[in-house]
């Protein structure tokens, strides 16, 4: 709610100077308030990372690496993590029938064995 007092804060975001009308004003704009949000947001997203790099002592990726020894079907995330190249290359090696795939609806599915031969 406004009010007839004017009292000349400093916004916490960029600092400079402006006139509030209210007692809780703390940015001078909507602009200053979003972009003071986001990097709150942001700034908690980091440390959240931080710790869990600590616990586990390694970056958390989509994709575990032990997990795709065993397995015989990949999915095109995992293909492409495992020959080090993005999904959409791969997805353009599919089209060009570089690679073979299955389609199960929309979800490709790509042979082990297809792929150990693409690399030898």
């Amino acid at each position: 709610m406004s009010s007839n007092m004017h009292v000349e804060r400093i916004c916490r975001f960029c600092n400079s100077k402006f006139i509030a009308r209210t007692t809780k004003t703390q940015y001078c704009s909507h602009n200053c308030s979003r972009k003071a949000y986001k990097y709150v947001a942001r700034q908690e997203k980091i440390e959240i990372a931080k710790v869990e790099a600590t616990i586990t002592g390694k970056i958390r990726t989509k994709v575990n690496f032990p997990e795709l020894a065993g397995k015989e079907l990949l999915t095109i995330m995992e293909a492409s993590a495992l020959l080090n190249i993005t999904h959409l290359t791969l997805r353009r090696w599919i089209k060009e029938k570089r690679i073979v795939s299955s389609r199960i609806g929309k979800k490709h599915l790509i042979k082990r064995q297809h792929l150990d031969a693409l690399i030898q």
